[in-house]
């Protein structure tokens, strides 16, 4: 404890480039390239962006976000502060005692409750960052998924669209169910993982609807349609796992 009220006693950009890009990114990194064997394609698009925008994949553990952004937000990380995203986690999942909320703080982690809606003090304060340029990596079905297939999307990201204005770089991932299943606490190794990234995507239309959760549902629905078109791709290609379901169609914006 000591050690983290030194820490807190230093400005916050410097304690979040300590914990984030000298303590988690090469651990996670170390696991995910060499304890599993990983595979990123299109991490140009993440890495050509400019802040801000959101980065939304699919949701299968508890830690994606922790094993994808670092092999795709490094190594522009390393000298774009505004280049290490922040989270959306669920906080009692992760905000659990003095020692873990620091360090999710330090993560750039921003906690929201489930069940408490789309206007919450995590997503207002979501809704700042963005606006004053920053990335955010957030789950568009909001929840892990029990079956394999990608979720309806909510429409808090299509509200966090909707407000900013800002683009977002889809994403899909396969393996990490492998890598940490749903009741498993502890990672596992010597699995394929394959991350493709989309090209981004961008909501100048939407811009022109009313800012209301049937708008924001289009929206979310767009980015959950780019996420499983990248998942039909991949497994067009022979890799991947296999949806049955087929791709979801996104509502088209109203004239």
């Amino acid at each position: 404890m000591e050690l983290v009220k030194r820490l807190a006693g230093l400005p916050a950009q410097i304690v979040t480039y300590l914990v984030v890009i000298v303590g988690f990114i090469p651990l996670f990194t170390f696991f995910m390239k060499v304890l599993n064997r990983t595979e990123v394609r299109g991490r140009e698009y993440v890495q050509r962006m400019r802040p801000p925008f959101l980065f939304c994949s699919n949701h299968v553990s508890m830690l994606d976000d922790a094993f994808v952004g670092p092999l795709v937000f490094m190594p522009r990380a390393l000298w774009h502060f505004r280049f290490i995203p922040w989270h959306l986690p669920e906080k009692k999942n992760f905000f659990r005692g003095p020692f873990f909320s620091w360090l999710m703080r330090a993560s750039r982690c921003v906690p929201i409750t489930r069940g408490k809606g789309v206007f919450q003090p995590g997503m207002e304060r979501m809704i700042r960052l963005l606006r004053q340029g920053d990335v955010a990596y957030v789950y568009p079905e909001g929840t892990r998924t029990r079956t394999g297939e990608i979720g309806k999307g909510k429409i808090g990201v299509g509200r966090l669209v909707r407000e900013t204005g800002v683009p977002v770089i889809p994403c899909y991932h396969s393996g990490l169910d492998q890598v940490l299943p749903i009741g498993h606490k502890i990672p596992r190794f010597g699995h394929r993982v394959l991350i493709q990234v989309g090209e981004a995507l961008r909501f100048d239309e939407y811009m022109q609807l009313p800012n209301t959760p049937k708008t924001w549902q289009m929206i979310s629905d767009r980015i959950i349609a780019s996420i499983q078109d990248l998942r039909t791709r991949m497994e067009a290609s022979g890799e991947g796992e296999q949806n049955p379901a087929g791709p979801v169609k996104p509502e088209s914006p109203a004239p």
